[in-house]
């Protein structure tokens, strides 16, 4: 098909940080326009309910859980809505720097774009971040935003 061309796609994931809100409003900017489309995803750590001291059934849990993400997305979608920025919102369930890598591969994400949360070196050398990782598993390029 001639003439025809390939919105690219942009992925910013989202945990409420400042960090993942500065980096929206960035891919929000390079996205203006409209030749790019942005994938919002929100990556829940896994939690084993018979670790924890609640007093709410499974189900109930899961679902207060699922409402609590839920929120954090319509929040993102809330900044893109303004200027009608493209967009598809994703909720997915994992440890974070894979499930972004397995994200980026599956969609096809040309570019992935996150926040930072100013850890400096010393800090990152001790925890690692998930922006470190994911810098390592994906083989697009990152844009790290502070």
């Amino acid at each position: 098909m001639h003439g025809v061309t390939r919105l690219k796609t942009f992925l910013v994931p989202v945990d409420g940080s400042e960090g993942s809100k500065r980096a929206l409003q960035y891919a929000k900017e390079r996205s203006r326009n409209g030749e790019a489309r942005i994938h919002v995803l929100h990556v829940e750590a896994p939690l084993r309910y018979e670790e924890l001291r609640v007093y709410a059934s499974r189900k109930e849990f899961h679902e207060l859980r699922h409402q609590a993400c839920k929120r954090l997305l319509a929040e993102a979608v809330e900044v893109l809505a303004t200027d009608r920025i493209s967009h598809e919102t994703h909720m997915q369930e994992g440890e974070a720097a894979q499930t972004i890598a397995r994200f980026v591969e599956a969609q096809k994400i040309d570019e992935v774009i996150m926040g930072t949360r100013g850890m400096g070196a010393f800090g990152q050398m001790l925890l690692g971040s998930v922006a470190q990782r994911v810098v390592h598993l994906v083989h697009v390029p990152v844009t790290l935003v502070r």
